[in-house]
């Protein structure tokens, strides 16, 4: 095969690599689409099944712990995050599902695994925002990253290297591959 033809070949199997990513990033996109829909349901499932409190008024409430109970006991549960400024969903086992923060720039949705590592993370910040994927062991795969001037996707290899970066600044767009090290191998332009 000639270097032309090698060249080529390779370029078209990178090409299908990042086709690959991207459609995953999108499936991962969805995946947190649902979660912050169910967040809001669970947030709302008390007057969705019928219950009304009466009245109560007060200027402030302190607690720890707000648990939403079926008859079985509690199965859902919210409370202060120890570490950062936002809340955890925990489930019945009062383990992290879900966690909600943010400050002035800003504010984050995230997913825990079964390993409770973060799984998943949407972030909002005062000129853009992204998503991050996060594999068992909680280091990020995958990003896809908005700004003001543009905005970025990257996907790291199974050795938490990086793989792909496709970029689209202000002045045009780049597309760079990595190998195995992490050293580039490909680019556009």
């Amino acid at each position: 095969m000639t270097e032309r033809g090698s060249q080529l070949n390779e370029n078209r199997q990178g090409d299908f690599i990042i086709l690959q990513q991207i459609d995953a990033l999108r499936r991962e996109n969805r995946f947190l689409k649902v979660g912050l829909i169910l967040c809001l349901v669970l947030s709302s499932l008390p007057y969705l099944v019928g219950f009304q409190p009466k009245v109560i008024r007060a200027d402030r409430i302190v607690t720890k712990m707000i648990s939403f109970e079926g008859d079985d006991g509690a199965f859902v549960s919210i409370v202060r995050h120890p570490k950062d400024n936002g809340l955890l969903i925990l489930d019945k086992s009062l383990l992290p599902v879900v966690f909600l923060g943010g400050d002035s720039n800003g504010g984050c949705l995230g997913i825990y695994n079964k390993n409770r590592k973060t799984g998943a993370m949407m972030h909002i910040t005062l000129h853009g925002g992204g998503v991050c994927v996060y594999n068992n062991a909680g280091q990020p795969v995958a990003a896809l990253d908005v700004v003001q001037n543009g905005g970025s996707v990257w996907v790291n290899n199974k050795d938490g290297k990086l793989a792909a970066v496709m970029g689209a600044p202000s002045d045009g767009g780049i597309i760079v591959v990595y190998d195995n090290d992490g050293k580039p191998v490909w680019s556009v332009p």
